[in-house]
């Protein structure tokens, strides 16, 4: 199924970039935290379930969940950022905070998968970006909104690969090859020379695409 992507918050959070946080920016500083635990969490997740595809032989969905692991992290780093630059310490990931993934078959995890993918740019970040907006803290504004996109657009890609598998019962017609925006997270299946998501412009080397082939 085709996705329309959630371009609207993108715009209403770039009308919204204030140069500064408020003094306190206490929600937005807890939500960050929360976002940081359910990215590390998704990592772990979609690291498992890309073994498992593997032992599968479903090569071409299993580089599907290693390249939405290496958009999960980058979501962590952005956020962790985003927390520095408000003055706050290190987050540190505890193992009271990890949940160990439940690996189940490939056609499980991509539902699981999608689940995931669907609370967080369904439920989570707008909720974040409200509160980042009303707390004029436009650094969490920004880093939320290109998490959001970039979770409906693997959510995308998520249906797409499970659709193929129950379909076919393989993988043979799915995309062996991912380009990942280092900025943001976005996952394509070609190369591009700027992200629609957070409009990055992948000649500035920081923002050369991750590349991700399947092996065989």
């Amino acid at each position: 199924m085709k996705r329309v992507f959630n371009i609207t918050i993108l715009f209403t959070a770039i009308i919204a970039v204030f140069a500064s946080c408020s003094k306190d920016p206490e929600n937005t500083i807890v939500n960050l935290q929360t976002a940081i635990i359910g990215e590390i969490n998704a990592n772990a997740a979609y690291e498992a379930y890309q073994a498992k595809a593997e032992d599968e032989g479903y090569w071409k969905i299993a580089n599907l969940f290693e390249a939405a692991a290496a958009a999960e992290d980058i979501h962590v780093k952005n956020h962790k950022a985003v927390l520095k630059k408000l003055g706050e310490p290190e987050f540190v990931m505890t193992a009271a905070l990890t949940k160990e993934p439940i690996v189940k078959s490939t056609a499980e995890n991509l539902q699981n998968a999608l689940a995931i993918e669907n609370h967080e740019y369904e439920e989570v970040y707008p909720g974040f970006i409200r509160t980042a907006q009303k707390e004029k803290c436009g650094d969490a504004v920004d880093t939320f909104t290109w998490a959001n996109l970039a979770e409906e657009n693997h959510s995308g890609w998520f249906e797409e690969a499970l659709d193929v598998l129950q379909k076919t019962e393989s993988d043979k017609t799915f995309t062996s090859v991912w380009f990942v925006c280092a900025q943001c997270g976005g996952l394509f299946k070609n190369n591009f020379s700027k992200c629609r998501f957070c409009q990055a412009e992948t000649e500035k080397q920081y923002f050369k695409p991750l590349v991700f082939e399947a092996r065989y």
